[in-house]
């Protein structure tokens, strides 16, 4: 089953100006475009060339060790 999702991206100035150049060749080549719909295309076709449970679980991963999650479930420095 597949949910769509919202996600927030933050770009750093230079990869900013990356997909700006882009829009640019764009507008100049006709289209239409604005930098966010270029970066959507862009990380939709990325996460298609990926397994997305693979994804999910590289995620899932990261997240248990940011919070440091015991094997019981129990947060690290937390009391049940």
């Amino acid at each position: 089953m597949n949910k769509p999702t919202t996600v927030a991206v933050n770009l750093d100035p230079e990869s900013f100006a990356v997909f700006q150049e882009a829009v640019s060749v764009s507008e100049r080549a006709g289209a239409k475009v604005t930098v966010s719909q270029l970066l959507q295309h862009h990380l939709h076709d990325e996460i298609r060339k990926q397994n997305p449970r693979r994804i999910a679980q590289r995620f899932l991963k990261s997240v248990v060790q940011q919070i440091k999650v015991t094997p019981s479930g129990e947060a690290l420095g937390r009391k049940a």
